[in-house]
């Protein structure tokens, strides 16, 4: 944790970065290239980028308001001056180009900062079971020829929280928590979200059914050591 003294300090109103829509304006707010306090305009590209290939967990707000490096860590405001996202990377042809500018969003954000000083570090749990998003041979088994949203289980281990909820391979999860589920990379992050002991709930389809299924996530088991 870092703390300063300072005083005459404005708290920055936070926003709801849920609420956020593509075509949305927003200014990026930080320190680029050592030249001081700079913001740039732009829009709301795309919402919940992942397999960007920055994180392990990635949920990103996109934005064409010019990032550059010294702006990781400012904030991304709209219209209003509320923080609805906290700037983090480019992917561009280089230092000198923008290119697609990627920023955190405040409610994700605000969720772990909560953990961290709660705990001093984010604790993630676990269910016990893996999930992917539908494969080829998945949907010519099923005969389908589009993908639903949703995540399918694709193995649940045994004696886990997963299984003790009637979690089973080839389930179809379709919601989470009452909000539907879009894909596999949707239920990482909000699977990661939540905290160890509280309660999940699964809206589930399976061979055509629908069902509802809790589970409590479970403190994760300490890594192997190797010799």
């Amino acid at each position: 944790m870092i703390r300063i003294e300072a005083g005459g300090l404005t708290e920055l109103a936070f926003g709801d970065s849920d609420r956020l829509e593509v075509g949305d304006f927003v200014f990026a707010i930080g320190n680029p290239l050592r030249l001081g306090q700079t913001v740039t305009a732009g829009i709301v590209s795309g919402l919940h980028r992942a397999n960007v290939g920055i994180e392990a967990y990635e949920d990103f707000i996109q934005t064409d308001a010019a990032i550059y490096p010294g702006n990781s860590g400012g904030a991304l405001v709209d219209l209003n001056g509320d923080l609805v996202g906290i700037s983090t990377a480019f992917v561009g042809t280089g230092k000198t180009h923008p290119g697609f500018g990627f920023a955190i969003p405040v409610n994700m954000a605000r969720a772990l900062v909560d953990q961290m000083l709660e705990f001093g570090d984010i604790r993630r749990g676990a269910l016990g079971f893996t999930y992917d998003d539908f494969t080829p041979g998945l949907l010519r088994e099923l005969k389908l020829s589009v993908p639903p949203p949703g995540a399918v289980v694709l193995k649940v281990d045994p004696r886990s929280a997963a299984e003790r909820a009637g979690l089973r391979p080839g389930d179809l999860v379709t919601e989470l928590g009452g909000t539907p589920v879009r894909d596999a990379s949707d239920l990482q992050i909000r699977m990661a979200l939540l905290r160890i002991g509280e309660v999940a709930e699964f809206a589930v389809s399976r061979h055509g059914g629908a069902l509802t299924l809790r589970a409590a996530m479970a403190e994760r088991e300490p890594a192997a050591r190797t010799k």
